[in-house]
């Protein structure tokens, strides 16, 4: 295993101790269930790899609204996706 495996797990079960109920491990590709099993192992887009590490934990999927970004500054906004995209990264 990675240490990503290992620090995951390790915070799991310290969340678990302190009752948690639930561990939240963030997004995965906005597909329904069924496409994601059945393309499990033949992609390798986007997310897909965030996706197989946390299926590896188990726990269900749980979707809520998408995350977005509040525009204060436009300007500033706009220089700052510039140079996310001259650094390979998107949004």
């Amino acid at each position: 295993r990675m240490p990503n495996h290992a620090l995951q797990w390790m915070a799991i079960q310290w969340a678990k101790t302190r009752g948690c109920k639930e561990y939240d491990l963030w997004g995965i590709p906005d597909e329904d269930e069924a496409t994601l099993e059945a393309e499990y192992l033949n992609r390798s887009d986007d997310l897909w790899g965030v996706y197989r590490f946390k299926r590896g934990f188990g726990g269900k999927i749980v979707r809520f609204a998408g995350a977005y970004d509040r525009v204060y500054d436009p300007i500033l906004y706009k220089a700052y996706t510039l140079y996310l995209k001259s650094r390979g990264r998107s949004e």
